[in-house]
């Protein structure tokens, strides 16, 4: 056996396990296995020239409105959402229901 059939052979049994072993499917992963290797490696691709990239334009943030000019509105929606965000308490149980509590 040559060089060459050596790694298909060695290929397309790591194409079979790559796929999960699927029964029946030999010449499948052969032939798979024997196109990626005769195939011409693909020479490495080139960045671009400078000149054909367009740069994005930079977005500047937002500026930031001081506290006081919040609206009245949104100083209610911000309390609501900080209410929310705090865990109700928690609630005693009834003495009596403590007694009737039976434990094994």
């Amino acid at each position: 056996m040559d060089h060459f059939e050596t790694s298909i052979r060695e290929r397309a049994y790591a194409l079979w396990e790559r796929d999960g072993r699927a029964p029946g499917r030999d010449e499948h992963y052969w032939r798979l296995a024997e196109q990626e290797l005769t195939r011409p490696a693909a020479p490495p691709a080139e960045a671009p020239a400078a000149e054909t990239v367009a740069a994005k334009p930079v977005r500047k943030p937002a500026a930031r409105k001081p506290a006081a000019a919040k609206s009245a509105a949104a100083k209610v929606v911000a309390e609501v959402a900080e209410a929310a965000a705090k865990p109700a308490p928690r609630r005693r149980r009834a003495a009596a229901a403590v007694e009737n509590v039976t434990t094994h």
